[in-house]
């Protein structure tokens, strides 16, 4: 009966998926969720589409989809608790500490806490990109702290929170810095390493041994028409070498799972194979402010949320811009993990955020009826 009703469900998720690409929307996608009512050997992930627009060759398990800012919260900011853990960094360290550096008096109230939760003061986005035209050399980390290092913030510590990448690339900077290594290295070494995830979710410019087979494409490079597929979509990331604090993950669906999973034990308070506490996680997923954000998460919202209408108050989880999304709800016992390109289409976002409730309705609602 179980088998069969997850069968059922897992079918109307296709259906969806289909329905949405006849409309453009994107052109792979797959959606992998866990909940405790189907037994772990049974899949519950669901593709659609092909690897490449004009390709014959299906989305399948083993897929690696460019997970863009999901790179925030499952390598930089995992990679900042493994530190804090090690007490290596603190909470409410300054910026100069952190970076080891003398920075400008504007950016010298900035804090660790403040770069998580996006309220440090600095810009949402810059395209430092725009100076430079050859992105198969990259340009240096150093170049990259100091432009960063030479901006203004728009706001006071604390006043306001602003998504931000550029605080984001910051912490990236942090992590190598503190680490001394590459943020790549060190989060293998820590967090996928242990949980055998290296292989389904990694940075490509540092696991050359992945087949460029397996990714799927985002389009074209704006500048020098290079296609996109297992090469990161975001132009600044690009542009700084391919490892950054702010985008440049690519990885499964059921590897986004795994380590989504992870998270929702330390959720609930429960060991972890991750050498993060469940006390330091329960401090990045305390509420900052009034705000929908925590150090490192967003929260469900009351308005039109990306986890639909069923998602409880504690839930945590993270977008991205290519199309990507991870929803945690520890309440429920529940995780759904989207994956699309759906950046291939054009700018529209409007079919994506129409989708990305259905889905987690829908599970939800099927669910419901299991209890």
């Amino acid at each position: 009966m179980v088998e069969n009703n997850q069968k059922i469900l897992l079918g109307k998720l296709y259906n969806l998926l289909v329905c949405y690409h006849k409309r453009g929307v994107f052109s792979a996608a797959a959606i992998n969720f866990y909940t405790p009512f189907y037994s772990s050997s049974q899949s519950c992930l669901v593709t659609c589409g092909a690897l490449e627009e004009k390709s014959y060759e299906g989305v399948r398990a083993d897929s690696l989809f460019d997970l863009a800012s999901l790179t925030k919260p499952l390598v930089t900011l995992l990679s900042i608790l493994s530190l804090i853990e090690k007490k290596n960094i603190s909470w409410n360290e300054s910026l100069e500490s952190l970076l080891e550096c003398s920075v400008p008096l504007p950016m010298r109230e900035i804090d660790l806490l403040s770069l998580l939760s996006h309220s440090s003061g600095l810009a949402a986005h810059r395209e430092y990109c725009h100076s430079f035209f050859d992105d198969d050399h990259g340009i240096t980390k150093s170049l990259l702290k100091k432009k960063i290092l030479s901006e203004r913030p728009e706001y006071k510590k604390n006043e306001q929170h602003i998504y931000s990448d550029l605080g984001y690339m910051l912490l990236g900077l942090i992590v190598e810095k503190k680490a001394k290594k590459g943020l790549d290295h060190f989060w293998y070494e820590h967090i996928a390493n242990p949980l055998g995830l290296k292989e389904s979710l990694h940075y490509p410019r540092s696991c050359n041994e992945i087949k460029k087979e397996r990714y799927v494409t985002t389009g074209t490079c704006r500048w020098s028409g290079r296609g996109l597929k297992g090469i990161v979509h975001d132009d600044n990331c690009r542009f700084f070498g391919g490892v950054c604090g702010h985008a440049g993950l690519f990885g499964t669906a059921s590897a986004v799972l795994a380590l989504c999973h992870e998270l929702l034990l330390l959720c609930k308070g429960e060991k972890s194979r991750l050498t993060i506490s469940s006390e330091v996680f329960a401090e990045a997923c305390s509420p900052r402010g009034k705000s929908e954000w925590t150090a490192g998460f967003n929260r469900r919202s009351d308005h039109e949320s990306s986890s639909g209408d069923y998602f409880s108050s504690r839930s945590i989880g993270h977008l991205g811009f290519t199309g990507t999304s991870f929803w945690i709800d520890p309440e429920q016992d529940l995780i759904v993990v989207i994956l699309t390109n759906r950046v291939i289409k054009g700018d529209d976002q409007g079919g994506i955020k129409k989708l990305r409730p259905e889905i987690h309705n829908m599970i939800v609602e099927h669910l419901r009826t299991e209890r």
